[in-house]
Formats: structure tokens, C-alpha cells, sequence
């Protein structure tokens, strides 16, 4: 075999791999886009105090603190305490946490500390004993600790705290589970639920595809784009966390989807996936005029490339003429990121280029799913 020929076949082989890869989507493990029905977070609330503050608590016209201060010294045989009572050092608080499903007693978690009250800073200070209850009003945990806020001691943070209100803090691994939340995963006639974490007929389809290849049967049925209904084969129906293991570990190709937008109109911050596309259009928006023009081209197969079609695809041009008569021309195949920094050149601040992105979104320019925080 010579080796230009031997050249020619490495590269149909390299081709077909490349085509392959870009025809299907990610390949990834079921863990990582689905979950099992019953499997959960379970989120605790509790009321507390923070105690050892410098000054920063609350004042006394926070009538809820006094109360709690009084009723929390009432356990210890202190009464009548009402008119001794500062509370500058001390500051009401709600108690947050997630219960992670399988969590046993003794395991600890983190908890949020937010201030309830008028109080300046909660760092530096100690949560004292919380009980941490669920929907069901049961206690799952008790939360206690120092609370730490992200402040240090270096000129910087004395500034941001300055300027800011350290009133929301964390107590890391300040819970101890009590009691232990029960999970079911597998119901009384042995099915088991995938529930997809974005809900997508063509991925529950291919989970299901490939629970029924690796089982060879017919136990996976897709209800709907969200749920894959499993039923656990007698062999496994005493051995329920290996079967769990083994569909978990399977893969799938998945379909991703980056056609969405985020903006966050408050930091000025858009972020946006790979495949946000644009349509003819012309906006106005202030000193700012878009045009944008998008032209079909078609892209012709390698010849090397079995079955493979020639495809159309568009092309976009964006001009962008901004104050002081300012154009900037993009290229041809540019996208909404293209159009953001060309914003961006010409100075367009935050809002401009959040306002214009909207506006075409509202005139169905762009296709992609617009989030705004």
C-alpha cells in the first residue's frame, strides 16, 4: 500500500469520526442527567440567635429578639430578665439548610444564618443551639456554631463591610442530622422512575433505548419527556442499589441545548450558549442602529464520507453604527456574541445592549430562550 493511499484512508477515517461526532449529541452517564424518583433534597427551617456581637445587633425595637432572648433564658432559670436586656450584641436570625437524601444521624451539613432584625453585621458572632424543622413541623437537625460572613481583617474588608451589611453568613458543617428522612425508591409493583433533569423527548427516548439494550428486554418505557419508567427484574428486586448502580453507569447520548440567554439587568450580565442564532433584522435603539443579514450557503460533504449529504447553513453579517457615525462591520457567520461586542466597541452600556437583545427576541430575531434574573 503506498502511502499516499494509506494518507487518503486516514483521512475518510478521520472524517467519519469528525461527522459522527458533531451528528449526535454528548455522550454522558444517566447519573449525570437524571435522577431516581424519591431521591431528594429536603429543605429545614429554624429561628435563632447570634450572640458575641460587637455592637452590631439589633435594637431593642426589634420586639421578637427580646422575646427570644427571654425565652431561650428562661431554660436556664433566668426570669424577668425583659428590663436587663441589651440586645445591641445579639441578633435574630433565620436558620437554612438542605437535608440530602440518605443523610444518616450524626452527618453534618452546612446552614445559612440571615438576620431577621435591624441588626448592622452578624460576623464574627455564634449561633447558638437551632432546631431545624421540615414541612411535616418534625425537628431534623440542630444547628450551632461561629458564624463566619467572608469578612477578614485586611483594610480591603474593613471598606466592603463599611459599605455593605454583613448580615447573612455561613456556619460550615454547624448541623447535626437528628433524624434520618426515609426514602423510597422502588414502589409496590418494582418499577423505579428516572426523572431527567431537563426534560427532552429524545433523551428519554435514547434512555430507554439503552436501559432496554443493557437488559435485554423491554423493562424501560419512556411516560413522558420528563420520566422513564423502569421495572427492576426479579434478579435485582432484593439487590435494589446494584441495579440503580448499573442503570446510573450506562450512557447516553444527549442532545444539548445551548439556545438560552441569561441577562442580569441589575450587574449588567448576559450570558448566552454556542447555538443562539440570529434572523434579518434592523433595530433602533438610541444612537445605536443593527443591521443584520443573514445569506444561505451550503457546505458540500467529504467525498470520503459514506451516506454524508451536502447541508445549507446561514451566514450572518451584522453592521453596528453607534454615536459619532462609529460602524462596526462583523464578518460573515457572526453570531449574538459578535453583536455584544460589537456593542461593546462602540460603548453601549450594559442596559443598551441588554434592551437591544430583547427587542430582538420580541421580534422573534433571535431563537433561543431569554432568561432575565
Amino acid at each position: 500500500m503506498t502511502t499516499k493511499r494509506l494518507k487518503i484512508i486516514i483521512a475518510a477515517a478521520l472524517a467519519m469520526v469528525i461527522g459522527a461526532t458533531s451528528l449526535f449529541g454528548a455522550e454522558k452517564m444517566i447519573r449525570n442527567v437524571a435522577r431516581f424518583k424519591g431521591v431528594r433534597d429536603n429543605q429545614l427551617t429554624g429561628f435563632g440567635l447570634v450572640v458575641g456581637l460587637k455592637g452590631t445587633g439589633d435594637r431593642t425595637t426589634s420586639v421578637f429578639t427580646s422575646q427570644a432572648i427571654v425565652n431561650m433564658l428562661k431554660r436556664y432559670g433566668i426570669a424577668d430578665a425583659l428590663s436587663q436586656i441589651t440586645t445591641r450584641n445579639v441578633a435574630a436570625v433565620m436558620v437554612t439548610t438542605n437535608l440530602e437524601a440518605f443523610a444518616k444521624k450524626g452527618s453534618k451539613l452546612d446552614v445559612v444564618v440571615s438576620s431577621m432584625g435591624d441588626a448592622q453585621s452578624i460576623s464574627g458572632g455564634v449561633l447558638l443551639q437551632t432546631t431545624l424543622k421540615g414541612l411535616d413541623d418534625n425537628v431534623y437537625a440542630v444547628a450551632q456554631g461561629p458564624v463566619s460572613t467572608g469578612e477578614s481583617g485586611s483594610a480591603m474588608s474593613s471598606i466592603v463591610a463599611m459599605n455593605s451589611r454583613m448580615t447573612t453568613g455561613r456556619v460550615p458543617d454547624g448541623a447535626i442530622v437528628e433524624k434520618e428522612v426515609p426514602v423510597t425508591m422502588m414502589d409496590d409493583r418494582n418499577n423505579m422512575y428516572l426523572i431527567l433533569d431537563i426534560p427532552d423527548f429524545t433523551s428519554a427516548d435514547r434512555i430507554m433505548y439503552a436501559v432496554n439494550s443493557q437488559f435485554w428486554g423491554t423493562i424501560a418505557s419512556a411516560d413522558d419527556a420528563g420520566t422513564v419508567k423502569i421495572h427492576v427484574p426479579f434478579d435485582f428486586q432484593n439487590d435494589v442499589v446494584s441495579f440503580a448502580a448499573a442503570v446510573e453507569g450506562l450512557y447516553v447520548e444527549i442532545e444539548e441545548k445551548s439556545n438560552k440567554i441569561v441577562v442580569n439587568e441589575r450587574t449588567g450580565t448576559v450570558v448566552m450558549g454556542g447555538d443562539v442564532t440570529i434572523d434579518n433584522c434592523a433595530v433602533a435603539h438610541g444612537n445605536y442602529n443593527v443591521n443584520i443579514a443573514v445569506s444561505k450557503q451550503v457546505s458540500q460533504p467529504n467525498p470520503f464520507v459514506p451516506g454524508a449529504s451536502a447541508m445549507v447553513y446561514e451566514d450572518s453579517n451584522i453592521k453596528v453604527e453607534g454615536g459619532g457615525n462609529q460602524m462596526v462591520t462583523m464578518p460573515e457567520g457572526a453570531n449574538v456574541q459578535d453583536l455584544v461586542n460589537a456593542l461593546n466597541v462602540l460603548g453601549a452600556s450594559p442596559k443598551d445592549i441588554i434592551s437591544i437583545i430583547q427587542a430582538l427576541k420580541a421580534a422573534d430575531a433571535i431563537h433561543a430562550d431569554l432568561e432575565i434574573m
